[in-house]
């Protein structure tokens, strides 16, 4: 994979009842890095973010996973988990 191409995601709400896909995905996208390119899909039923993200050019080939993990550690994404895509 190049730098410059997008990696999907795709994050799942693990018990229901938590703070629904549109906080979360608020709250994501808010921890991204300036300069990144993003594009998102809300499933209908809430429980599940669509992400496609770009770090810029240059960027190491870990940048994006590196940035879930952290974003993913914040208390109130805790219910949120990342699904495997392929």
């Amino acid at each position: 994979m190049t730098d410059t191409e997008f990696q999907d995601l795709v994050l799942v709400r693990r018990p229901p009842g938590t703070a629904p896909a549109a906080t979360a995905l608020v709250r994501i996208l808010g921890k991204l890095p300036e300069g990144w390119d993003r594009s998102w899909r809300l499933d209908e039923d809430g429980g599940r973010i669509q992400l496609r993200i770009r770090p810029p050019a240059g960027s190491p080939s870990t940048a994006v996973r590196t940035w879930l993990t952290e974003a993913l550690g914040d208390p109130a994404l805790r219910a949120w988990g990342a699904e495997e895509t392929g």
